[in-house]
């Protein structure tokens, strides 16, 4: 699979995966998603959905053990 691009869409979400030592095959797996489909989701050729976006700050809060944003992650506004 290509690696994800040096300018990521969510650079916040890319740093809190790897401060929390989460692959992409994990947080796929968490989501039920192939790795493709992660991949286009991290690249933004498909967007995330709200609850998938939701997900994937519940597990890396989680992980984590610190509360983790949308906003933050995703870069969304409410």
């Amino acid at each position: 699979m290509p690696t994800i691009k040096k300018n990521p869409l969510y650079p916040n979400l890319e740093a809190e995966l790897m401060r929390c030592g989460i692959t992409r095959n994990e947080l796929a797996k968490e989501l039920g998603f192939s790795r493709i489909a992660l991949y286009l989701r991290l690249t933004g050729e498909i967007e995330f959905t709200l609850n998938e976006a939701r997900i994937v700050c519940a597990y890396i809060e989680k992980k984590s053990g610190r509360a983790q944003s949308l906003k933050n992650l995703f870069n969304m506004t409410y």
